[in-house]
């Protein structure tokens, strides 16, 4: 049997490369510093180090970042001085980065490395540390334990670099056998700069003779049903509930109180105690109450006492909205139940947000089967892989996902399906939906905390997305305004809109495009038939919305040009309310005109697309 300091050493040499550069576009900007290890598991068998002349001016911004200038390169050798050097001193050695793209980005432009295998330490640190704070190179090296500093000059970033892979190799070992071979087969789909490591602890872990960890495959989740305990009495509405005594309430915070025994440096604030006595009244009378507290005061126990106590008595809901998720976590993770511990009371508490916030089951099973269409979606796919196996929550905000690109990801996978009800939930995935089990937590709930978005979203359907309530609690109300103009509104750019367009495709490509492949040799010749029908009238009709779109946004361009005629050129944007009188405005009636040209197209397109979806989902019903 050999040891993992034997398995490391007998695998592939790889090289770490890292480069300085006068800017971030391989095009236009230049190399002034190359770094590379070579090393061998965990032993180091080469470095190479220089300075590159770049033939031009470093930027001020380029020195005060790395601390190279030009008086330090003025003697260095040119790029196509040291490139037979580096050649020879990587050979065929799999190249490994952190944001790898960057630096073979620049190397292949000057003609270097045009084959070789690529490795990225930010591909396999975002799927194997998926809860991780930050990942660049310098906070992955704090939270790996690395005593190597990331300077920002090439040989210490190509060190740190190294050691980092190491660390995350040993972290792919430890994964379960079926994860690991999951993981590679998914990442056949893509070119992916980190299927090649994955491949590596594959490997090693066939060398060690681990027994394989078992865990349950994409095509059989296991059924986890949301709470059965048979001792939760329901939530009711309660017609004529009990009131609570406001100085029995506030005696919680006296000196010698239950607040005073349980929490270590206990200080009483008198605007804390009369707080907590007007929220008391307000619940008991079923009277409206607004507070101003300020900084110090400790609100969230002002009206969380009263709130817990009144819902536990009245066996009722009090719903507490927050602006946000820091505000969200920090009463559902430590105020409340410090708040149980203190007084020993059982208020059964929890959070529900909106359904993008949680995994779909369905989604994720369907793209394991199907596999990635890119690097970006198997980044994310494996990344959630690795965090189920340890986080069952289905939270997104449990997640670290860095950047649009993979928010987009998420999206596709998450529980934002308006069509998707409890009975087909609970038929397909068996209640194993994370936003299933947060609605019945909520049913079953004392307390529920929301945020503003999803609370005026409750209002504004006429009470569809949360349990019935008869007692709110607005937090951070002085965002409430701002926050009715968003979840009340909705914003579109020209970019948005293409960009949506582009993702549809047309029979060839898009989503329309991979649909028809899919299904071309799962549906009967009949039903295909039609399908092909729907999406050719589905193109045409994105193609004449692309159109219009692009001149809908030359007129509204052209009215805003005359309504800012004479006005001062300024940095901010430009807002214009549209009220009544803005329909007389000169260039509004184009405006109109071409709204509804894209109204009445999109109008066509959607139900299109809706019958695609009906169909699929009628073919799915039947098998």
């Amino acid at each position: 049997k050999f040891s993992n300091h034997e398995i490391l050493r007998t695998m592939t040499s790889i090289v770490s490369i890292d480069i300085e550069t006068t800017g971030l576009d391989e095009n236009r900007e230049v190399i002034i510093e190359i770094a590379a290890v070579k090393f061998n598991g965990r032993r180091v068998e080469d470095e190479f180090s220089t300075l590159i002349n770049p033939g031009k001016a470093i930027p001020d911004f380029i020195t005060g970042l790395t601390g190279i200038d030009n008086a330090m390169v003025r003697q260095a050798p040119r790029l196509p001085d040291i490139k037979q050097e580096l050649l020879a001193f990587v050979g065929n050695s799999p190249i490994l980065g952190h944001n790898v793209k960057f630096d073979i980005g620049f190397l292949r432009k000057a003609g270097l490395f045009l084959n070789h295998q690529t490795i990225d330490t930010y591909e396999l640190a975002s799927v194997l540390m998926p809860t991780a704070s930050r990942y660049n190179l310098g906070s992955l090296g704090q939270q790996l334990n690395i005593p190597l500093p990331a300077t920002h000059r090439a040989l210490d970033d190509a060190r740190v670099t190294q050691a980092c892979y190491v660390r995350l190799l040993d972290m792919a070992r430890e994964l379960p056998l079926e994860t690991l071979q999951e993981i590679i087969e998914l990442g056949n789909f893509v070119d992916w700069d980190a299927g090649w490591a994955f491949e590596q602890a594959l490997q090693v872990r066939a060398k060690e003779g681990i027994k394989a960890k078992t865990t349950h495959s994409a095509s059989t989740p296991k059924p986890k049903l949301a709470s059965t305990k048979k001792d939760f009495s329901s939530i009711e509405k309660n017609e004529e509930p009990t009131p609570l005594d406001p100085e029995e309430i506030a005696s919680v915070l006296e000196y010698g109180g239950p607040f005073a025994q349980y929490f270590e440096s206990y200080e009483h604030r008198p605007e804390q105690v009369d707080m907590l006595k007007a929220v008391t009244n307000a619940l008991s009378t079923g009277n409206h109450l607004l507070v101003e507290a300020g900084t110090g005061v400790g609100k969230s126990f002002a009206y969380l006492v009263p709130a817990a106590m009144f819902a536990v008595q009245n066996n009722t809901r009090v719903v507490v909205s927050t602006n946000t998720i820091n505000l969200q976590d920090q009463l559902i993770k430590k105020d409340i139940p410090d708040l149980q511990a203190a007084l020993n009371l059982d208020v059964r508490a929890a959070v529900l947000k909106g359904r993008s916030n949680y995994l779909c089951p369905r989604r994720l099973q369907f793209m394991r089967q199907h596999g990635p269409k890119d690097a970006n979606e198997m980044r994310v796919l494996a990344k959630i892989i690795v965090w189920k196996l340890e986080n069952d929550s289905g939270d997104r905000n449990e997640l670290n996902l860095t950047g649009p690109i993979e928010r987009e990801v998420w999206n596709r996978l998450s529980a934002e399906d308006d069509a998707c009800t409890t009975e087909t939930c609970l038929g397909r995935m068996s209640g194993t939906c994370a936003f299933h089990r947060a609605k019945q937590a909520a049913l079953n709930s004392h307390l529920l905390i929301v945020n503003h978005a999803l609370l005026l979203s409750d209002v504004s359907t006429g009470s569809k997305v949360l349990p019935e309530y008869d007692y709110v609690i607005v937090d951070e109300a002085h965002h409430m305004e701002n926050a009715i103009t968003s979840a009340l509104s909705f914003r579109m750019t020209q970019n948005d809109l293409e960009r949506m367009l582009k993702e549809l495709g047309g029979s060839s490509a898009g989503l329309l495009g991979r649909l028809l492949t899919e299904t071309h040799d799962a549906l009967r010749p009949s039903d295909f038939g039609l399908l092909q029908q729907k999406a050719k009238r589905a193109t045409d009709q994105a193609f004449r919305l692309e159109q219009i779109t692009k001149e809908f946004f030359n007129v509204l361009s052209d009215f805003i040009a005359i309504q800012r005629e004479g006005q001062p050129v300024s940095n901010y944007s430009w807002q214009l309310r549209i009220v009544p009188s803005s329909r007389t405005m000169p260039g509004w009636d184009d405006v109109e005109i071409m709204w509804s040209q894209i109204s009445e197209t999109m109008g066509l397109l959607l139900k299109t697309l809706d019958e695609i979806y009906k169909a699929l989902g009628d073919v799915y019903e039947e098998g």
